[in-house]
């Protein structure tokens, strides 16, 4: 919970510190992230990120996605609408640009930052599984339908480099970070205490994450593009 509080009030504070000041000319930089919306690892969002550059090396940016639709969804009972969000509060570092002797100087490692992240996501939505009984006569599969939700929130590294077009932006990012899961599966008949065994088929690599054994602490890693205006 404490953690949570915590990431909110710099959440808050980045957006504060966005509009709080008097504007510079093209201080401000509005972006879609147009990876996150195709993004089948976790859930796709339409996202938005507003950066406010307080100089030419130091920035802060708020992001925040809401989830409208899905991807490649087959379940065959669906109790829980799909539906999920995220936010993301960030603190950049130009060191580059920070760095340089000659300050009048364009250049294009100019728009490579570092910085730190804190993010949050919950989404829900319902799935299945098949599974049959381990060292048992019974060859019979069986399959489950359940209801999964989850709750995320973790810091980040992030590396990135920012590409002016005249006024339009193009963003290439990487983040690296810790993250704590809580994932809550609801009507689950699936139980590997039971002896169960899973058998999707090769395909289901990332299956596991949407089981509450999942839950904890995990590394966490992105990357992806945002798109951008300046003004």
């Amino acid at each position: 919970m404490k953690l949570k509080l915590l990431f909110l009030s710099t959440l808050l504070f980045c957006f504060t510190s966005t509009f709080s000041q008097e504007k510079d000319e093209r201080s401000y930089i509005l972006k879609l992230n147009a990876t996150s919306l195709v993004d089948g690892f976790s859930f796709p969002t339409v996202q938005l990120a507003l950066e406010r550059k307080f100089n030419k090396s130091f920035s802060v940016q708020g992001e925040f996605g809401l989830q409208l639709y899905e991807l490649g969804q087959s379940v065959d009972t669906v109790s829980l609408d799909a539906k999920g969000f995220r936010a993301m509060a960030e603190g950049r570092f130009y060191f580059l640009n920070y760095y340089k002797k000659d300050k009048n100087q364009k250049r294009i490692s100019d728009g490579v930052y570092v910085g730190i992240q804190l993010f949050y996501r919950e989404n829900q939505f319902s799935r299945n599984t098949n599974y049959y009984f381990e060292d048992s006569e019974n060859e019979n599969l069986y399959e489950d339908n359940f209801d999964v939700k989850k709750n995320i929130f973790g810091a980040n590294l992030a590396l990135g480099f920012q590409k002016q077009f005249g006024h339009f932006v193009l963003e290439p990012y990487m983040y690296i970070g810790i993250m704590k899961r809580d994932i809550k599966n609801i009507d689950r008949s699936y139980d590997p205490d039971l002896g169960h065994l899973e058998d999707n088929g090769p395909h289901d690599f990332f299956g596991d994450t949407d089981m509450h054994e999942s839950s904890g602490y995990k590394a966490n890693f992105s990357f992806g593009l945002r798109i951008g205006y300046r003004f």
